[in-house]
Formats: C-alpha cells, structure tokens, sequence
C-alpha cells in the first residue's frame, strides 16, 4: 500500500519540513529518473537554490518535463528562462477568464515514485515559508503501479492532452510572452514616486494578531547564484529599475551568448550585521552592492552636496528610497516602527562603502552584547510606493538567531575582533 505523509499548513513557517528540500533530496536521489510538475507560478529564487541537485540530475541523463501557468504574472521571465536551458521539455498553460492552479511535482524510478499533490507553487514563499498543505505518496514500483497510475494521470491529464490553450515554450515563446507583458520581470519593478512625498511616521506599535516566528527561507551562497546564472545565460549585469518592461536582445537559449542576455541577480532579501553609529549612520557592504547592484539601485545617479566646498561629493541614491522600518528587542518582541521613511543612501568613496542614515532615536531599542552585532533584513516591498522593508533584530532572540543563520560571507573586520557577516535569501 502506498505511504502517506500529510503537510499541514504550519509546518513550513515553523521549519517543520519544507517543500523545497523534499525537491533537492530527490533531484539527488539516484531511484529517480523522471520528474514531472504542475504550477501555477514559477519564480527564479527556487531555481538558485537547487541549483547544485538539478545540475546533478540532468548530469546523470535524467528527463525533467514541467508545465507552468502565466496567469496575474505570477511566473517570472528569469524562472522561465533558467527552465528552458535545464529542463527537457516546458509548456505553458493559459486561458483568459481562467486560472490554472495546480500544484504537482513526482518524481519517477523504476523500483519507485514520489508524488507531492498540494497548495505549493514553484516560488520561495510556495516552497518554504508560506502556510501551505498537501500530500507526499511514495509507491512501490511495480506493485503498486496501478495506484501510482491513478495519480500519474493527474499530470497527464494537462501536460499530454492536446490541449488548445497549452503552448510549448521555445526561445521565440519567452520572447513573446515577455514583449507582451504576460511575464513578471523580477529584475524590475516600479519605483516610488517623488512627488508622492509620503508623510513619515512613528509608532510604537500594538499587534492586531498574536506573534508568530516564521523560520526565514534558505541562503543563496554567491557562488551557486553565479553559477546558476551562467548555466541559464543569465548575465549578472546592473540594470536600472524603471516600469517599462525589459528588452531581450534575442531569443533566450542554451546556445545564446550570455551577453546578449543581461538580466541581474534576483533575491527575496539581503540579511547584514550592523554596526549603528551614534549620529544614524550604518553601513553596509561594497561587497554586497558588487554581487548584486540591482538590488541597491546602484550605481547612483545623484550627488551629495557638502556643508562645506572644501569637502568631496559622493554619489546618492535619488530620489531617496522610501522604507517601512521595523525594530526588533532581544526577545523578538517588535517595540517600534516607522513608515515611508526617506532613506538617505549614498556611496562613501572614501572606505569604499555603502551608508544610510536613519534618526538615532528610530533604532534606539536595538542592543547587542560585546562582540556581537545586531541584524538588519532588507526585502523589497510590496507596499505601493515603497522601495523596502526594514527589519532590524537585537542579539538574542529565535528570529535574530535564524537570520544570523543566512550569513554565509565574513566581511573584512577592519581591524575588530569579530568580523561582520552577510547574505542572501
């Protein structure tokens, strides 16, 4: 009799099991040498962080096959993109006034299957940290193929059905989906208006809802998301934001050359230890603007202007990113806030080195004991009119703790006892 394991919703937040290393265990386990999936979005992060198991599995001639949705743009050009050079065979599936929303992911031996049939799509958040459900079946092969048939059809019922409304993806496929604006471009996003001018506020806030810890997603070492991004011929190059859709050179494929295709590095988020000067000032890492300078909007186009002519200008981030800011004590507990918040961002020249500035009082709760750093997570917003959110953890608490986890780069120490560390997720 096949073997069941049921997911509840709380057990990816909390760490419990995650989707994602379900993916990885088997995209390395030699029993299989097929895999199928069904979702209905798709984004790049996922595909960075099995990068290393999908390399490992198309190396021993195993077949891969995935038909994916495009529908509210929840499918991203660089998921797609990375799919096509690594995947054997991708269609796409849309309908207007319909929604297709699967989520099926087996994978197929000789002697056995696995199969996840549930809520999780093929994103960081459907992967790792959202509240998701669903099913794992593993069967015995070949006694209990009928069984296994009887799911298998599931997927075949989309993927081998003939259906109008399905499309093969090809090079010139990704090119017309993207021209005519049915992708998300994770490279790109709007930015915040100037002339909004939103009013910043404070807050020591009280919860509508109870506390929850959730577990963050996995790191992504620099090394993979450089490897990753030359295998799909991804050229991590700066490209400045705007609301216009990129422009693909030309059609994406295995034989491209990478340069004609330049498409930057994609993140949920940069994690940092920090260091708070007395007067706001705190900087970040040159590094981290080198490994990923379209995450900082860098390089800058503007300019300080000095008080006094005899000192140097350096660049700035203009207009000033608007932040939400969230400060966090050494039991976890949020003790303040601020909303659109004017980041002053600038390059200082003189230590080679990126410095915002936020009010001293802002993060006057925020304590590290010697020789440790507070956190500070930075994610792009989701709220209009916002460049990010701001979340900064005092040493000790379970989030600061699982944080300081993603840090997988030291930083240079500067002649301190410990070094600074950082990361991606």
């Amino acid at each position: 009799m096949p073997l069941y394991q049921y997911i509840k919703p709380s057990d990816q937040p909390s760490g419990k099991f995650r989707l994602i290393d379900w993916l990885d265990e088997n995209f390395q386990n030699t029993d299989y040498t097929h895999f199928y999936c069904l979702a209905a979005f798709a984004k790049i992060n996922p595909f960075y962080k099995l990068h290393i198991g999908i390399q490992a599995w198309n190396s021993r001639g195993n077949k891969s096959a995935a038909v994916f949705g495009i529908d509210h743009k929840g499918t991203s050009l660089q998921a797609l993109q990375y799919a096509l050079v690594n995947f054997d065979e991708v269609q796409i599936l849309h309908v207007n006034y319909s929604t297709f929303h699967p989520k099926l992911y087996i994978f197929t031996g000789a002697s056995k299957a696995s199969i996840y049939y549930g809520s999780s799509n093929f994103t960081s958040g459907g992967l790792e940290t959202n509240f998701e459900g669903g099913m794992i079946v593993d069967f015995d092969l070949p006694n209990e193929q009928s069984q296994f048939d009887g799911l298998f059809d599931c997927y075949k019922s989309i993927a081998a059905s003939g259906l109008p409304c399905i499309t093969k993806l090809t090079p010139a496929f990704l090119n017309a989906l993207h021209t005519s604006g049915l992708l998300l471009d994770e490279t790109r996003r709007p930015k915040s208006s100037p002339a909004a001018n939103p009013t910043p506020t404070t807050s020591t806030p009280t919860p509508l809802f109870g506390g929850f810890k959730t577990k963050p997603a996995r790191s992504i070492p620099k090394n993979v998301i450089a490897m990753a991004a030359a295998n799909a011929g991804i050229v991590m190059q700066p490209v400045k934001r705007s609301s216009a859709p990129a422009t693909l050179s030309a059609p994406v494929s295995g034989t491209v050359p990478a340069s004609s295709v330049v498409i930057p590095v994609v993140v949920n988020g940069f994690v940092i230890q920090i260091a708070p000067h007395h007067n706001g000032e705190i900087f970040l890492s040159k590094i981290a603007i080198d490994q990923n300078p379209s995450f900082f909007d860098y390089p800058f186009a503007g300019a300080t202007i000095p008080k006094k002519s005899t000192n140097p200008s350096y660049p700035q981030r203009v207009p000033d990113p608007v932040v939400n800011i969230r400060v966090f004590d050494s039991n976890g507990a949020l003790i303040k806030t601020k909303s659109n918040y004017a980041l002053n961002t600038i390059y200082y020249e003189k230590k080679s080195e990126i410095r915002i500035t936020i009010t001293p009082s802002i993060l006057s709760g925020l304590t590290a004991p010697p020789n440790a750093y507070p956190l500070l997570v930075m994610r792009e917003s989701t709220i209009i009119g916002c460049d990010y959110d701001l979340d900064f953890y005092s040493a000790g608490s379970v989030d600061y703790n699982n944080y300081l986890a993603i840090c997988d780069q030291s930083l240079p120490s500067g002649g301190k006892a410990v070094a600074r560390r950082m990361g991606w997720i």
